[in-house]
């Protein structure tokens, strides 16, 4: 069992007021992949986790769309912590979010990520993406520190 389908089925369990079996696969599913996937959440069947989402957590408030490519360790929360509230996350048709992303709306907005669009690895999104757009991080870069030096090569006689 793969945990796009426990997260589906616990969804429609909980849309027909099917509550506590909806808890029993999200629970299940925490145990079996450590990924915390709510059952308020709006998610087609075709949606894929990669390496079953390891690590990965979502807020109940999220919409996503069909085709949907959520890598492990992704972190996507709302604009309210309310349950049920328009300050959403929405993921578009056929989006891809990369391994480690964070998509976190600013408090008291909703955040629109484009059908096509794509979220790098480790990106850090806080504003809504277009249609098509390629999210990346910054390259990592050393601020301070000792740099080492390399060693000396000698010739043996």
């Amino acid at each position: 069992m793969r945990p796009e389908t426990l997260w589906w089925l616990s969804c429609r369990l909980h849309r027909r007021r099917l509550t506590p079996a909806a808890r029993l696969l999200k629970a299940l599913n925490f145990l079996l992949f450590h990924a915390v996937l709510p059952y308020e959440c709006d998610v087609p069947r075709d949606v894929t986790l990669w390496h079953h989402g390891l690590g990965t957590v979502v807020h109940p408030n999220t919409r996503i769309g069909h085709n949907v490519k959520i890598g492990h360790n992704v972190t996507i929360t709302a604009g309210s912590q309310s349950r049920g509230s328009a300050l959403a996350v929405v993921l578009g048709d056929g989006v891809v979010v990369g391994t480690g992303a964070l998509v976190r709306p600013r408090r008291g907005h909703r955040l629109l990520v484009g059908d096509g669009a794509q979220i790098g690895a480790h990106a850090v999104v806080v504003r809504d993406v277009p249609p098509g757009a390629v999210m990346v991080p910054p390259v990592a870069h050393m601020r301070s520190g000792i740099v080492a030096e390399a060693p000396v090569e000698t010739e043996s006689p």
